[in-house]
């Protein structure tokens, strides 16, 4: 749980700053490049203004400017109304084929917008009382610092990710201390205090037998002895999950067993029970399949879920335990026909003292601890555990190893 809460911490820290950075890289790099872009639309606006020749200002020192010339590389094309060539401009010491201005133009009025890129050369179509006028301007330089800007803001993020990644890790240790310190307090309470209640309830029980055979039956005894027994449950649950929550002291004595037969062993003495109660079992298990685990842990595990499936079953309703293997995986599916539990509260079944019906489940017996126990057995086996139902229909449990 702890470690699970941990990782939890990790990545809602790490997701929000990572959020927060890529908003931050983002809106740097679309400012800049709506920067840029305003700086190539006010150039073409000028230089189409001026014909298509460079305005003097352009002159002026510029990192954009040609540093032999002093002038942007840039061309332009006249045309008139029918779309015939009146005059080429060209920027000095550039070199454009007549037939490649004319190409470029075309492809300029085809795409149907007065401004645009066409490779490294941007364009701006503009009219004129004699026609039109197409001015292209190289962008290459533009082009080049937007992405040195992506690449340099993509390394900074990407090395503040990682900082915030290692920051988060650190801070979520130190936050989940105090809870990993009430914790391991808590489950250090449930394991003395278990132990310390299964002496009374031993003398509790020695002597309701000693009395029984002296009185005979008695209906105070066997209220006592009902409790007690339910009491030596609640017991025997909490010290199973002492015991699964200390993982260095509780070592799984994993050995290849026959999971077929461990099926069929803890299954089919069920069939008394539900026979007596009026209802059906089915046991279906895969011939020959073998499973590497602790052969108490999973049959504690499947007399946990058969036996929440006859007591949760329906009148006259059917349970069926199924054993099958699928890409190598050996699978348990456990199932029973009855109120089912609603979707939004399937993953909760597994919480431990959850219980989602009080009335039923003090008639039934159980402490809400049976599913949390078996969740913790699985997973201590590398395995999974998870239920589907239709409410007020069937439930199925099934288990992945």
């Amino acid at each position: 749980m702890i470690k699970k809460l941990r990782i939890k911490i990790v990545i809602v820290i790490t997701a929000i700053l990572t959020l927060a950075v890529v908003a931050i890289m983002t809106a740097i790099n679309i400012v800049s490049q709506s920067n840029n872009q305003g700086q190539i639309e006010s150039r073409l606006q000028r230089i189409a203004g001026n014909d298509g020749f460079m305005p003097v200002e352009y002159d002026d020192i510029d990192p954009y400017h040609d540093a032999q010339s002093g002038y942007m590389d840039s061309f332009s094309i006249q045309l008139n109304y029918f779309y015939e060539v009146r005059k080429v401009i060209l920027s000095r010491d550039i070199v454009v084929q007549q037939d490649v201005i004319i190409d470029y133009a075309n492809k300029a009025l085809r795409s149907g917008n007065k401004i645009g890129e066409l490779g490294s050369y941007a364009f701006l179509v503009q009219s004129k009382p004699y026609g039109k006028i197409i001015v292209f301007m190289d962008v290459k330089p533009y082009q080049q610092a937007n992405e040195n800007l992506f690449f340099t803001t993509l390394i900074i993020g990407l090395s503040a990710i990682i900082i915030f990644f290692i920051i988060s890790v650190i801070l979520a240790s130190w936050l989940v201390k105090p809870v990993k310190i009430t914790f391991d307090k808590q489950k250090l309470f449930i394991s003395n205090a278990s132990h310390e209640l299964k002496t009374p309830l031993a003398v509790i029980s020695a002597n309701t037998d000693v009395l029984e055979a002296e009185i005979g039956d008695n209906k105070w005894l066997g209220y006592i002895r009902s409790e007690s027994e339910r009491m030596s449950e609640l017991v025997n649950e909490l010290l199973c999950l002492a015991r699964l929550d200390d993982k260095s002291g509780h070592k799984l004595n994993m050995t290849e067993l026959d999971l077929t037969n461990l099926v069929l062993q803890t299954a089919l003495p069920f069939e008394s029970t539900v026979f007596e109660m009026g209802k059906r079992l089915n046991v279906e298990a895969q011939p020959g399949v073998t499973a590497k685990c602790d052969e108490s842990s999973i049959k504690h595990v499947l007399t946990i879920l058969i036996d929440n499936a006859v007591k949760y079953s329906d009148d006259n309703g059917e349970i069926s335990v199924k054993l099958y293997t699928r890409s190598n995986k050996k699978i348990i599916e456990v199932y029973n026909t009855g109120e089912g539990v609603p979707k939004d509260k399937l993953n909760k079944i597994f919480e431990r003292f959850y219980r989602q019906d009080e009335v039923r489940n003090s008639k039934s017996g159980g402490y809400g601890l049976g599913l949390a126990i078996a969740k913790s057995s699985v997973e201590a086996h590398g395995g999974k555990i998870f239920a589907d139902s239709e409410s007020g229909s069937w439930i199925r449990f099934t288990v992945i190893l």
